[in-house]
């Protein structure tokens, strides 16, 4: 154990202001002008959540350069910590957040977890380092991620219409931009041109042969193979998110400006999450288009509970979801509270269950991180065999896409997290922007209707990019 006196204490300040004029939007605006983080949340029936987290002034900057931890730090305060640039990223991480105590507001001590804690994002890539096995197909060099530490934090309290300003240190002006609203509804936000994709139809239809070979020979029982689409952009990636956060409102909404990446998206599926200890894996699988009609979308949802292919898709998922908590659970204490219910978003239906656990004592949140990622949902089952196959048959990196994005709590008492999965998401890059979809393959899976399934779930995606009139041309070669 490090010397007590290797840990960084400091104290939060809070105030409360009114909301009647903002939205998280004018808020992002008007305060991030650098780097900056926008969390949201929409309940399933489209109501709004009850919080909405916008994080800037950023204190520390955690990301992974070839397997290692890099410190950057941006408030002196923290400048014992660019000692552990260098380590492995995972045990880096772990120190991290050991050496940081974030002491809140002596007048504000009910606010909810995610006010002190790393927010960010890790990718797909990560999964070489929480399980080294995988390292011969996910090297180091592909794990990429960035946690911060905000030096501001506005939490958006949707319920009583109020703001709350947490700061690190002396409270910074908020600022309201609601002007600029408008200019960036109107701005062109997209080149012309044609969205190239990383494989055809009939690339991936033998993609999902070859998988389903694989099967029959025992290396898997489902394994969930995923297709790129990228075009050169020069516009403004909030105005995506918009259309996103309008159109297709979800669980997990999120806008990141972050050093060398935007990354953003409306993601309908958590990871992980831990609240006092209390761990949640809610599974997403199982997919229909939505209906034209109240009663077409009725039958499409009987449709699709009756379908004995995504039924036992869904189960595998719900077995891997207990298995995963399992290792770090209580014995005794992992639960279904939910099976396979119909969860209705703007273009399809998914299937989805609730598995519930109590966390071991002595566990923390990278533990909890590391047990469960990636989501079986974007990898397979088994997750590692899955996994090894879909890296091969890709032959490119998935980068932040079925990695995870969300906040890690720094509270000493409990552990708290959550992450949701980066899928709908898009991310600008080095002038490029992309997005990637997958699709769950098992021994029945049809290759006509595995590709149909790519098309439908990147329906929002397609929207976002099609709405001023460019018309999307997947790339055949």
């Amino acid at each position: 154990m490090k010397s007590e006196s290797k840990v960084i204490r400091v104290r939060q300040k809070v105030r409360w202001l009114p909301a009647d004029m903002d939205t998280p939007i004018s808020l992002f605006l008007g305060m991030a002008r650098g780097s900056g983080i926008l969390l949201e949340s929409a309940e399933i029936d489209g109501r709004w959540g009850r919080y909405s987290v916008l994080a800037c002034d950023m204190a520390l900057f955690l990301s992974c350069r070839e397997g290692r931890l890099e410190c950057k730090v941006e408030d002196e305060r923290f400048s014992e910590l660019i000692e552990l640039s260098g380590m492995p990223f995972v045990e880096g991480l772990r120190e991290v957040m050991r050496r940081l105590e974030v002491l809140p507001d002596e007048g504000a001590a009910d606010l909810p977890p995610i006010t002190r804690s790393l927010c960010g994002w890790l990718g797909h890539g990560m999964a070489g380092l929480f399980s080294p096995e995988l390292s011969s197909v996910l090297p180091p060099h592909q794990a990429e991620g960035m946690l911060c530490l905000p030096g501001t934090l506005i939490l958006f309290d949707h319920l009583y219409n109020r703001l709350a300003q947490v700061s690190l240190g002396e409270h910074s002006p908020v600022t309201r931009t609601h002007a600029a609203l408008d200019e960036v509804q109107s701005s062109t936000i997209l080149e012309e041109g044609m969205v190239q994709s990383s494989m055809s139809e009939s690339g991936y239809r033998e993609i999902v042969r070859l998988i389903k070979e694989n099967l029959r020979e025992g290396e898997a029982a489902q394994v969930v193979p995923s297709v790129r689409f990228s075009i050169p952009f020069s516009g403004d990636a909030l105005t995506l998110y918009r259309r996103m956060r309008s159109s297709s409102p979800s669980p997990y909404m999120f806008f990141m400006r972050l050093p060398g990446i935007t990354l953003f998206g409306s993601s309908p599926e958590g990871m992980v999450q831990c609240s006092g200890g209390r761990l949640l894996i809610a599974p997403v699988a199982g997919t229909r288009r939505r209906g034209r009609s109240v009663g077409e979308d009725e039958s499409l949802a009987v449709e699709l509970l009756a379908d004995p292919h995504e039924r036992a898709e869904h189960m595998m998922l719900v077995d891997l979801s207990r298995s995963d908590l399992g290792r770090m659970a209580e014995p005794g204490s992992v639960e279904v509270e939910s099976l396979m219910a119909v969860e209705r978003f703007s273009h399809v239906m998914h299937l989805n269950s609730r598995i519930t656990a109590r966390l071991q004592e002595g566990m923390d949140a990278v533990d909890v991180l590391a047990s469960t990622f990636p989501s079986g949902a974007v990898s397979g089952v088994p997750r590692i065999s899955a996994l090894k196959l879909a890296a091969v048959l890709e032959k490119e990196p998935r980068g932040p896409y079925a990695g995870c994005i969300g906040w890690l709590g720094l509270d000493k008492d409990a552990v708290h997290l959550d992450t949701g999965i980066a899928v709908r998401s898009f991310w600008l890059k080095d002038g490029q922007l992309s997005w990637q979809v997958g699709s769950a393959v098992s021994h029945d899976s049809d290759e006509a209707r595995s590709w149909k399934d790519i098309c439908h779930k990147s329906a929002v995606m397609r929207q976002a990019c099609t709405e001023r009139g460019m018309q999307y041309v997947p790339d055949h070669r």
